[in-house]
């Protein structure tokens, strides 16, 4: 059974800001009748469906700041039958046991007949259900109202409460005439349709990834207009997407050498099944089943494509070395959507909304039909032999293509971040038109990386872990080095992440399982000690009656006579145990549900409503919850610290949320520095061989573009007759060891050169980090963050030295050294001359 999201920071945000403009939205009509127009940009992959799913539900059920509004109606319109039916999946995925049953329902052209909508309800609607020619549009055959009379009557009677959301909004917004008339079907909810007879729609949410269009358009609407962004960083950071798609193609002024290419795809194909394979048996997750999709040419002259479906197939065979089995192979062609015989093979048609959930299926071939209303997150290969003027087609295909299978950043195999295209028909300049069309406002928008890879002629090299250097490898990752993470969000409520780290930790094995109820258990404590101390104070019964009873002020006025009121009078109402249990759930909401638990331990029978209304007055007292919040603060911290070694090496998976759960909390969070068992380094022109590096490739080697300085410090390094391997510590590498400096009163990040390791002469290992660095005002930063480093490292780090040339002659201070360390409390902030002199004097 599919559940439901848990939300990102960049998410929450999104949501927060539009909870917020819909209460002005709502409240604009019902004073002013004024119409609203929100746009949300959220960039490919940042779960907009999620996001919008969320405010139905904290509109509906309402949440600590707001109350519920279960009258409340959602039409949600899409253009396409496919992308509604899927939408609505999604949304009742992610409202599973929070809506009432039958909330939602898809308007069908068939049977749909109702003088207005009804309350509480979620429609799905797409635009081909309202042309001239449907049902829904005409009246007879026993249908009373058309849907045009039915939208203008909830208009007219519910307007206050009707949400209108228009899914890809970018789409239909050709420019209006100078009369303001709509220009589409969906432009007549934003400018009224006469012919229709139907008003513009009082409040509209538009969401697309590449909003300029819908911007432009509803600029002439007459409409108030407010929009939210998604930073397409935030979305990258998450994990959502994948961090590169990889485009190949034959250089230029190459032949066509179609099959040849789908040979070379087919065999990054199984590559990436292999690595899913292991991973997800490392890992104990559910296996990951990735899917190669062809694209292939349309048909003339009754064929079905001028592609050689069957030389397809059996290219792919070949490669794979067996014959594929009835039931891996689907088609998604528009027509026909029947089996198809390729090769000897039958081949089903799938609908593409359910090629992701059709686990049997590895190969998909279609020509146009996945570019809308699809997510197919294994889908991790694709080959396309159309021609270049196509090149809009495949990228709209890439942006469904993007998603990560298990919703976060891999970890344990850089190759798993990635997906592969090949265009065996496209050149350098055509492949570059595909590249601006992914990235462009008014393309798919997506924030991955995007790398051109003539195919022959790589500019990256894939690395594994040594076969000899196994043990090494598994030693640096069982040290648990600190790594800093450099955050662009950043969560406050401390609350949330301290439970959300609590629980991670009580459902770990062997971690901590009372962590969650210790921290329950200690903000019940502090709503017993702020109640006794109310009691104490003698004023506990005057705070009950403030949160049980209100005045009601009624005033008179003389009708035409007067514009003033007068005769004021105030009555003391009781609230009504509803209202409590509505004010105790906000209250409780703020709480992370410790509310109930302290219900639930100070049950009163003769009064059940006593214990909310003192959860009710703790989270309205402002100092209670400044001390929650120190609490929360400080408690998360030390979990932190607790938890980061156990958790960390416990799984990819719990170590990915202990990340998550960690950051959400700081700026500049602290982790486990855990190396992959694959990585991909950049291939430089004049590249050295190297065979004592940590990763290799299949033949033992690695290939590197260093400079002077850096290759006389691996060269010293090997000198030293206990010398193992080293690493090169890539800039900006996700897996990379990353140090945090302070300058000009802002946090930086610091990637150290190289990691070297030494025999110990003990049977161990031991650890150098070598910073090679030429004199610059960031170096007396650079050399405290290092020197501050080993001390927290606790002697895990041998060595720390940053390295200088003087002439021919390299000089080395090792911070890790207390006795050169302690030099640096007479460094000015960016005295460099300070640190060239101790360069000298230590060296002497």
């Amino acid at each position: 059974m599919a559940i439901a999201s848990e939300l990102f920071p960049f998410q929450i945000e999104a949501l927060d800001k539009l909870r917020s403009f819909c209460k002005k939205a709502k409240r604009d009509y019902e004073d002013d009748g004024e119409n609203t127009i929100i746009t949300l940009a959220a960039p490919t992959g940042a779960g907009k469906t999620i996001i919008m799913s969320a405010l139905i539900e904290k509109i509906l059920c309402g949440d600590e700041n707001n109350k519920s509004e279960r009258n409340s109606i959602f039409i949600w319109l899409s253009d396409d039958p496919e992308l509604n039916e899927q939408s609505m999946h999604k949304v009742e995925r992610e409202t599973r046991f929070k809506l009432p049953i039958n909330s939602l329902e898809i308007i069908s052209d068939e049977s749909f007949d109702k003088a207005e909508l009804e309350d509480g309800k979620i429609y799905f609607l797409n635009i081909q259900k309202l042309s001239k020619s449907s049902n829904l549009t005409k009246k007879g055959d026993g249908r009373e109202h058309t849907i045009w009379q039915t939208l203008q009557r909830t208009i007219e009677n519910k307007g206050h409460r009707l949400y209108f959301i228009i899914d890809e909004a970018h789409r239909g917004t050709s420019k209006v005439s100078e009369t303001k008339q709509a220009n589409s079907i969906m432009q007549k909810f934003i400018f009224g349709s006469s012919d229709d007879g139907l008003s513009k729609m009082p409040i509209v949410i538009g969401m697309s990834a590449t909003v300029d269009r819908f911007t432009e358009l509803i600029k002439d609407s007459g409409s108030t207009t407010r929009s939210w962004s998604i930073d397409a960083e935030k979305v990258k950071d998450s994990g959502l997407l994948k961090d590169e798609i990889e485009i190949s193609y034959p250089g230029d002024n190459q032949m066509q050498r179609g099959m040849a290419i789908l040979k070379y795809a087919t065999r990054e194909w199984m590559e990436k099944c292999q690595h899913w394979e292991d991973y997800c048996k490392k890992e104990h997750e559910p296996t990951v089943y990735p899917v190669m999709v062809i694209q292939v040419e349309n048909g003339t002259g009754g064929k079905i494509s001028e592609t050689n479906l069957d030389e397809c197939l059996k290219t792919v065979e070949e490669e794979l070395g067996r014959s594929l089995y009835e039931g891996e192979v689907a088609h998604s062609f528009g027509e026909p959507k029947t089996e198809l015989n390729i090769n000897g093979l039958k081949v089903p048609y799938v609908e593409p909304s359910r090629i992701d959930e059709s686990q049997k299926v590895r190969i998909v071939f279609f020509k146009e039909s996945l570019s809308t209303g699809w997510d197919c997150p294994r889908a991790e290969t694709m080959m396309s032999f159309r021609t270049a003027n196509d090149y809009t087609y495949i990228a709209q295909l890439m942006g469904r293509m993007v998603r990560t299978p298990l919703h976060r950043r891999i970890e344990g195999d850089e190759s798993l971040n990635n997906v592969h295209l090949f265009l065996p028909n496209y050149n350098s300049e055509n492949v570059q038109r595909v590249i601006d069309a992914l990235s462009s406002k008014e393309g798919e928008g997506i924030p991955s990386n995007i790398k051109k890879k003539p195919v022959g002629n790589p500019d990256e090299q894939e690395l594994h872990v040594a076969e000899d250097k196994k043990d090494v490898y598994e030693w640096l990752n069982n040290l648990q080095l600190k790594t800093y993470v450099f955050n662009r969000f950043k969560v406050n409520n401390y609350l949330t992440s301290l439970f959300n780290l609590a629980y991670l930790a009580a459902n770990t094995q062997g971690c901590d399982p009372d962590a969650a109820v210790r921290v329950s258990k200690q903000v019940c404590k502090m709503i017993s000690d702020y109640i006794e101390g109310l009691k104490t104070e003698g004023i506990y019964i005057d705070k009950v009656r403030d949160v049980k009873q209100f005045i009601l002020t009624e005033s008179k006025m003389e009708y035409l006579t007067e514009n003033k009121l007068k005769d004021a009078s105030n009555l003391v109402l009781e609230l009504t145990d509803y209202d409590i249990e509505r004010e105790f759930a906000r209250a409780d909401s703020r709480l992370k549900n410790a509310g109930l638990r302290y219900v639930r331990d100070n049950y009163d029978e003769e009064d059940p409503m006593k214990p909310k209304v003192e959860v009710i007055l703790f989270a309205q007292s402002e100092e209670c919850m400044a001390e929650l919040d120190k609490y929360a603060k400080n408690t998360f911290y030390q979990y932190k610290h607790d938890y980061r070694k156990y958790l960390s090496k416990y799984s990819e998976s719990v170590k990915s949320k202990y990340d998550k759960y960690t950051r959400e909390g700081e700026c500049v969070s602290d982790h486990s520095w855990m190396l992959p068992c694959t990585i991909y380094l950049p291939k430089g022109e004049e590249q050295w061989e190297e065979r004592n590096h940590l990763f290799v490739d299949s033949e033992g080697k690695a290939f590197f573009s260093l400079n002077g300085w850096e290759r006389d410090v691996i060269i010293e390094a090997k000198k030293d007759p206990n010398f193992v391997c080293w690493l090169r510590n890539q800039h900006m590498k996700h897996w990379a060891l990353c140090l945090t400096y302070s300058m000009s009163e802002k946090n930086h990040p610091f990637y150290p050169d190289f990691i070297i390791v030494r025999r110990d002469g003990q049977g161990g290992y031991l650890l150098d980090i070598v910073e090679p660095h030429k004199k610059d005002e960031d170096n007396v930063p650079k050399a405290k963050a290092m020197a501050k480093y080993a001390e927290e490292a606790d002697g895990d780090v041998e060595r720390f030295e940053m390295t200088r040339m003087y002439g021919d002659k390299m000089l080395r201070l090792d911070f890790a050294n207390p006795a050169i360390s302690h030099h640096l409390s007479d460094a000015t902030k960016y005295d460099d001359d300070y640190l060239d002199e101790l360069f000298r004097k230590i060296n002497q």
